[in-house]
């Protein structure tokens, strides 16, 4: 996952503190298009980029990249930690009924995070990547891709509207939408299309040297046919790293994919396999039903 800014050295500071992410070492630094700090979570990577463009705060609502999800077992104590490093708020924590509690962080530059509550399945409070959230005017099309591409199954939310918790989380007045959610190995893909404000198939956010939330990162085992199942499944593939090790693609709203592949001759690469925990989504599925039936 990248995110462009501004002010990077703000960002980096912002992001240790509020999400508690621990650098990767100088000698797994991948080889990519843009260089950046790279940063580790659990299960997943942060990349802090360059933006070439000032950023501005959008809403939700609109087209592209919107926000990632971080879930935790804690989420007064990381609501608190966004708080102390600078963040601001939609809302505070709200119940929606679901047995998890949310509201929406904004970074420093206005770049938003999700903090997710969750039952209190396990001790370690740390949070992780649950998923990345895609806002599209295109519902079935993107749910249907994404799908595809990672060979799961999609689940589907009902359409939400006139309820006020979600127009505090979202900042939005009247808010009327739809998600769905696709399981992508060490974390999930949500596509959501709002109808009230209507999402819209133009979008500043894939603007070139756009603040915000700039590609989705995908690991992948052999580089040329992860591209062509790619192209198969209704993306585009872009430009390639002459040594073979990246890819640029796009979905089929034109979201920026980039398909990386390790370097077999160099191990020290930064991978999904050297994380922490990469399966903790999978693994707190099983633990929150194990959870409740003791409740």
């Amino acid at each position: 996952m990248a995110v462009a800014v501004a002010d990077a050295a703000a960002a980096n500071r912002f992001y240790a503190q509020a999400a508690q992410l621990s650098p990767w070492s100088a000698a797994q630094q991948l080889a990519l298009p843009e260089q950046g700090n790279m940063w580790r979570l659990a299960n997943a990577g942060i990349r802090i980029l360059s933006a070439r463009q000032q950023p501005a705060r959008l809403p939700v609502s609109e087209a592209g990249i919107t926000h990632v999800c971080l879930q935790t077992t804690d989420p007064v104590g990381v609501h608190r930690a966004f708080a102390k490093a600078g963040a601001s708020f939609h809302c505070d924590l709200i119940d929606l009924g679901t047995g998890f509690l949310y509201c929406y962080a904004r970074d420093l530059e206005a770049n938003v995070t999700e903090i997710e509550g969750v039952a209190p399945v396990w001790d370690d409070a740390k949070p992780w990547l649950a998923h990345v959230n895609l806002a599209t005017s295109d519902f079935p099309r993107l749910l249907s891709f994404y799908a595809a591409l990672f060979g799961t199954k999609a689940v589907r939310s009902p359409r939400l509207k006139d309820d006020p918790r979600l127009d505090a989380i979202a900042d939005l007045a009247n808010a009327e939408l739809r998600m769905g959610w696709v399981p992508a190995g060490n974390m999930q893909i949500e596509v959501m299309q709002y109808y009230n404000p209507p999402t819209t198939a133009q979008t500043g956010r894939r603007d070139p040297g756009a603040a915000g939330y700039r590609y989705i990162a995908l690991e992948v085992t052999h580089l040329t046919k992860a591209v062509e199942y790619l192209i198969g499944c209704g993306g585009r593939h872009e430009c390639a790293d002459p040594g073979g090790l990246h890819a640029t693609c796009r979905d089929p709203d034109g979201n920026e994919l980039l398909l990386v592949q390790p370097d077999s001759q160099n191990q020290q690469r930064a991978s999904i396999a050297d994380l922490a925990d990469p399966h903790i989504t999978q693994r707190f599925a099983t633990a929150r039903e194990a959870y409740l039936q003791t409740l």
